[in-house]
This record gives C-alpha cells, sequence and structure tokens, in this order.
C-alpha cells in the first residue's frame, strides 16, 4: 500500500483512463490538483486541503476518476 499524506493521512489515486480532464477537481481544490500536459489530473499535494474538501472535490468529477483513501481503507467513493 502506498503510503499516506503526513497531515491528512489519506492516500489520492487519479484513474487517468477515466479521467476526462474537466477539471472540476482542480478548480474545487486547486492546491491539491491539477491538469497534467495531457489534460489530465494530477495529484500536487494531498495535505493541500482539508480531507473534506478533498472528498468534495472528488466527488465534484463527472466520471468518478477520483479515489480517495483513509487510515481505515476506502473514504470516496
Amino acid at each position: 500500500m502506498t503510503e499516506l499524506s503526513a497531515l491528512n493521512r489519506i492516500r489520492i489515486e487519479v484513474e487517468r483512463d477515466l479521467c476526462i480532464g474537466s477539471g472540476d477537481c482542480v478548480d474545487a481544490a486547486p492546491r491539491v490538483f491539477a491538469l497534467d500536459d495531457e489534460g489530465k489530473a494530477i495529484v500536487l499535494d494531498p495535505d493541500g486541503a482539508t480531507p473534506d474538501e478533498v472528498v468534495d472535490a472528488a466527488r465534484n468529477c463527472p466520471v468518478t476518476a477520483i479515489f480517495v483513501v483513509g487510515e481505515d481503507g476506502d473514504i470516496y467513493p
């Protein structure tokens, strides 16, 4: 299992094959997400927003391409 972030104790995964590059995650949490040169979401800093804000940003994804995992397992979806 990939290490959890230092502050929020979460791991954020972006399923690149699902990502359509809408940027809704970036709009919701710009310190956490960005779009790369392929127009796909990437994680900049899993501690760049509160866990609730990270989950809200993941919920904004129109194709559910963002997964948030915590110490006790899946947080979203």
